[in-house]
């Protein structure tokens, strides 16, 4: 059954929800409706090539798994992917919040009318919710993350796009695809990006269950998909399932071990997965120095992007969660904040190496090019907020006691108050100075802000501890291995504030909840 186009792109939303013709006879952007009443008409003809582009040039570098032809009119898109059109328009208006919450709330409501329907069984729809959901901090509320995720991933079982088109079967004539071409690099792109969002590297950072699990039918995909060399970003795939199939690893690791309290097992794996994280940077068809450039002589002007930005954002988050892995069965090592090494050796080497991967996940903010926050993705943002709380613990750590004198050299590298006044002053000057309260960029900022003045306020406190007097009951230097004040509590001290919860799990780490994107950040809304 054929589908019928999208009706905002003919029609202005205005002129949509008044159900009345909407015509453009006039040399101008706006339908003769809007024009005449000095109305914004939501969509138009120069306008949606527009954000089209953006979303071709700017935006599928961070989410490669759904991509746009480069000379592909947009008309001829609308009517052969309606849905993932929209979604891309809806993805690319965010110089326009109005625009963009009216085309999400479109989308929404397009997916509920093919929910009523039954109109499920799509690759158009599929594409349409990974663009939603790759960029979810755009989308009005209430958000319906994993809502739409968890349709996403019934397309594909649906589809049967996570096995080969033409599969052996008992059947003697075949089965009903026998004649059938294999998946084509559109679905096979659609089935690695549900994996990207869904598997269990993802689900470790948005505390969610897995739903998509790693095959060697994914991978061979990804490897088809250098050999047909459609775009350039499709060379890049391969490494992104890498580190992602890694990270799940690591958590599997972890959380097998609690059970078993294999500690040398434990090590072991944990060192093998650290050799195959280096086998990847080592395998790269660039070196990762280069990688941090924005342009890539081997791109198309159209892609001349910084298209390895989920890649190196899947390397260093695994590298944080190497260095902070423990054998204790806790996500990202959070026991070690309670139980530190007693070896001061040991200590060391644990805060150099997570301080260095929290660095670098956050250097990848630090880096860009002014103006292109807006095309990072919500995986993207949520992991290097997730490197900036690791990052603000470990620096206090780092500051405490005896050990101090010899971290000097990581605060300087780490320079936390410096670092968390940069991305502040990005992501404030993102939305610009017209953008609405309620702008996805401001709430972001709000959120930093808030991290950066209880680790002001922690790392104060901290300095008027270390010179405070010594008295009997309460001694200036505190050794390694001595319970800290937190420690005793459950919480980080005057941490009330900031806290909603007693117990120091993820949830008081990352953006917990996409579902509310960005999520609760550990402060009370």
């Amino acid at each position: 059954m054929s589908l019928s186009p999208m009706p905002l792109l003919k029609t202005c939303q205005t002129c949509f929800h008044l159900k009345i013709r909407c015509e453009k006879t006039q040399d101008s952007d706006s339908c003769d409706r809007c024009l005449r009443l000095g109305k914004t008409c939501v969509f138009n003809q120069a306008r949606r090539r527009r954000n089209v582009n953006r979303q071709r040039t700017r935006m599928t570098p961070y989410f490669p798994f759904v991509v746009f032809p480069p000379d592909a009119p947009v008309e001829t898109m609308n009517s052969e992917h309606p849905c993932a059109c929209l979604a891309a328009l809806a993805a690319a208006s965010h110089a326009d919040a109005a625009t963009q919450q009216a085309l999400g709330t479109l989308f929404n409501q397009v997916v509920a009318a093919r929910i009523a329907d039954g109109r499920l069984k799509h690759l158009d729809l599929l594409q349409g919710l990974l663009i939603n959901l790759a960029w979810a901090h755009y989308q009005p509320r209430p958000m319906r993350y994993t809502q739409y995720l968890h349709l996403a991933t019934s397309i594909v079982s649906d589809l049967r796009l996570d096995r080969p088109r033409r599969p052996k079967l008992w059947s003697v004539d075949g089965g009903k695809d026998k004649n059938e071409p294999d998946w084509g690099p559109d679905e096979m792109r659609a089935l690695a990006g549900v994996y990207y969002l869904s598997s269990r590297s993802s689900c470790i950072i948005l505390q969610k269950s897995r739903q998509v699990f790693d095959t060697s039918y994914i991978s061979n995909c990804c490897d088809r998909l250098i050999l047909m060399n459609q775009y350039p970003t499709d060379k890049y795939l391969p490494f992104i399932m890498n580190a992602q199939t890694l990270v799940g690893k690591v958590d599997d690791v972890v959380c097998r071990t609690s059970t078993t309290n294999n500690g040398l097992q434990f090590y072991a794996e944990i060192q093998d997965i650290t050799q195959r994280c280096t086998d990847i940077k080592s395998s790269l068809p660039f070196p990762m120095s280069e990688s941090r450039q924005y342009s890539h002589p081997d791109l198309e002007p159209w892609t001349n992007q910084f298209i390895l930005a989920p890649l190196l954002l899947q390397i260093h988050m695994l590298e944080l969660l190497l260095s902070q892995s423990s054998p204790r069965g806790t996500s990202f090592g959070l026991d070690k904040f309670q139980d530190q090494p007693q070896d001061q050796y040991s200590l060391i080497d644990w805060l150099s190496a997570s301080m260095s991967a929290a660095r670098s996940l956050i250097s990848i903010t630090l880096l860009m090019p002014q103006g292109e926050e807006v095309a990072m993705s919500n995986m993207g943002w949520i992991m290097i907020h997730c490197g900036l709380n690791m990052a603000v613990r470990l620096d206090l750590i780092a500051a405490r006691g005896s050990i101090s004198r010899s971290t000097q050299h990581l605060r300087r590298f780490l320079d936390m108050p410096h670092t968390l006044r940069q991305v502040v002053l990005r992501l404030e000057a993102t939305p610009g100075p017209e953008a609405p309260a309620d702008h996805p960029f401001n709430d972001l900022a709000k959120r930093v802000r808030r991290l950066e003045e209880w680790y002001l306020a922690q790392a104060e406190r901290q300095s008027a501890e270390s010179t405070r007097p010594p008295v009997c009951d309460q001694p200036t230097n505190m050794p390694v291995g001595v319970v800290m004040p937190y420690q005793e509590s459950g919480m980080w001290p005057g941490g009330s504030e900031w806290y909603q919860g007693m117990n120091l799990d993820m949830s008081t780490f990352l953006f917990a909840d996409p579902i509310d994107y960005p999520g609760n950040l550990g402060y009370m809304n």
